[in-house]
């Protein structure tokens, strides 16, 4: 029979001989289909079926016990388990899609770990994927969603484990028709008819619309999805060597990329890596859209170091002076950027003259001689133009308690430092050793955010001193 070649041929590539497989069940048509031609394919004794019961309705209480009966029957090994997928949908902040999918490929990957297999199989075919090529290009997609489903994949939020789906070229009247000819009698989730979510909607309405004006389009949705994935996969191998130059380091939920070599690379390898980046630290985000990478690009190509947005993911985009750094939403937190006095005491800093600070962070004192249009056009919040008079010396200290200053622009009113820092979101953990430069009367630069009014350059300064702060990367150099 058509089904079972294509699975036997498919199993024959892509399983490794006497590999076990974990196959995702959920008792309807597709998943029972994929049961029993694996059972006929590779062996009831290589298959572990494994059922999640989502909470969501009550017929899901008869649904398991269906799976269970028939798997018994089948003398197929079963594993269930149940969530509460309402519950995990408010705590993340997901759609209820969103949480179920969560939820099935953590259960699916830790049963594979459980079972001792490194391979998951599900029942998503070619009518799928035509929706999910539709549904990603309603989305915002760029050619990674136009690929949709690829036949082979890492389990999301478990790259080490390999996602299989057999069925992916196979259409769901075929698989249909397969069950009807081996009397399988499947159960029906009511919800698959519910068009309060989008993918249903596209289903049972958009597909349908667009078929009026070509029957083949769920065809050449498939088309597309093919196409686009051996293009992209291409496009991948050439990029590698760029990911390669680009990629500094990562850890625990965090990950570094060269703001310097990310800024020469092509703009599509610029996006890309962005990509990267973001998949690096969130394997499951399938949904990474276009619109996302792109304010993400702008933002590193035009903003300034310590800017920084949130992502899709509960991922945070942040510059640094020579890195990009993506870090995980709870991961955020402990990676505060910022320079840090090495000691909690005053120490001067000679003009011309300049003082090394923690984490590899440096302030510079020099006097300016260059115009006075480029003071007016500074927009590096790193870089300060001060009018401290023929003071010889400044002095860098942390913060005085209850220290109040007059920021610049504010016309002489004054603002307490701990304020400022907490509306320039300054990290807890970092206010108190943040750098303050000053001299014997007041506060003249709080570091990255704020000159005083007070040492503010007008066309009559007959002096200038230019200060800077600047992380440095070991053995690279920094000229004022």
């Amino acid at each position: 029979m058509h089904m079972e070649k294509v699975v036997t041929g498919y199993c024959q590539t892509f399983l490794p001989p006497q590999a076990r497989l974990v196959v995702g069940v959920s008792g309807g048509p597709d998943s029972l289909a994929l049961l029993h031609v694996l059972a006929r394919v590779v062996g009831p004794d290589r298959l572990v079926a494994a059922h999640l019961h989502h909470s969501l309705r009550p017929e899901a209480d008869d649904e398991l016990l269906f799976v269970v009966k028939t798997a018994v029957s089948w003398h197929i090994p079963i594993v269930v388990d149940k969530v509460d997928v309402h519950a995990l949908a408010q705590a993340n902040g997901w759609s209820i899609e969103e949480a179920a999918r969560h939820a099935r490929y953590r259960f699916l990957a830790e049963t594979a770990v459980q079972e001792h297999t490194d391979f998951v199989a599900v029942a998503h075919h070619a009518d799928d994927q035509a929706e999910t090529v539709l549904l990603h290009l309603i989305r915002g997609s760029g050619l990674a969603g136009l690929r949709g489903m690829l036949p082979v994949s890492p389990l999301p939020g478990a790259p080490e484990l390999t996602l299989l789906r057999p069925l992916l070229s196979i259409s769901r009247q075929d698989i249909e028709a397969y069950g009807t000819a081996h009397r399988l009698q499947p159960v029906y989730d009511q919800s698959n008819a519910d068009t309060t979510y989008l993918r249903n909607r596209i289903r049972h309405e958009l597909l349908p619309l667009l078929a009026q004006y070509n029957p083949q389009i769920g065809a050449h949705l498939q088309q597309l999805a093919a196409i686009t994935a051996a293009d992209y996969a291409l496009i991948e191998e050439w990029f590698r060597p760029f990911w390669q130059s680009v990629y500094v380091e990562q850890g625990e939920g965090w990950l570094a990329l060269a703001r310097g070599r990310w800024r020469e690379l092509p703009l599509s390898h610029r996006r890309l890596a962005l990509r990267w980046g973001m998949l690096a630290l969130r394997p499951s985000q399938t949904d990474i859209s276009f619109q996302a990478v792109e304010l993400a690009r702008e933002l590193v190509e035009r903003g300034v170091t310590g800017s920084q947005m949130d992502l899709p993911g509960g991922l945070r985009l942040r510059l640094e002076y020579e890195r990009i750094l993506l870090v995980h939403g709870e991961t955020g937190d402990l990676l505060p950027f910022g320079p840090q006095l090495p000691v909690d005491e005053a120490v001067q800093l000679l003009i011309p003259g300049q003082m090394a600070l923690g984490g590899g962070w440096w302030l510079y004192a020099r006097e300016y001689e260059g115009d006075q249009e480029a003071i007016s056009q500074n927009s590096d919040p790193w870089v300060a133009f001060v009018d401290v008079g023929d003071r010889d010396a400044l002095t860098v200290r942390p913060r005085l308690s209850g220290e109040r200053f007059q920021p610049l622009g504010m016309h002489g009113r004054h603002a307490a430092v701990k304020e400022v820092m907490i509306n320039r979101k300054v990290a807890q953990a970092l206010r108190p050793l943040w750098p303050i430069v000053a001299h014997e009367a007041h506060l003249v630069w709080l570091v990255g955010h704020q000159v005083d009014e007070r040492v503010r350059v007008t066309a009559v300064t007959p002096r200038i001193v230019r200060l800077t702060c600047r992380r440095v990367a070991a053995n690279e150099g920094f000229q004022t």
